[in-house]
């Protein structure tokens, strides 16, 4: 009997898509792992499909399209997503405040 069979939830798939400049749109494909961690999958896959409606203190939209990376590491990351600042500045801050597992 499989995983699947016993009941096992598959996990969300997303996607963004992204380009540098005026390059073309490249698709990035993400599994959430929401059996591992699922308040952080379920913020990221609503961010992703703008489910979040607008932000009570900056009044924008809460999805990642339009968003930038504000940092980037050649072949280990990508951190983006900041709607206030565009810095990430904000992020820090809630992470510290909120246990997202």
């Amino acid at each position: 009997m499989t995983i699947e069979k016993m009941g096992r939830k598959k996990n969300p798939i997303v996607f963004l898509d992204v380009s540098i400049g005026d390059g073309p749109d490249e698709r990035m494909i993400f599994e959430l792992f929401a059996n591992v961690a699922p308040l952080t999958a379920e913020n990221f896959r609503a961010l992703c499909t703008g489910e979040m409606g607008i932000g009570q203190s900056t009044k924008k939209p809460l999805y990642y399209k339009g968003s930038t990376f504000h940092r980037v590491i050649k072949g280990f990351m990508a951190q983006g997503g900041d709607f206030s600042n565009g810095d990430g500045e904000l992020y820090y801050l809630f992470f510290l405040l909120l246990h997202f597992v």
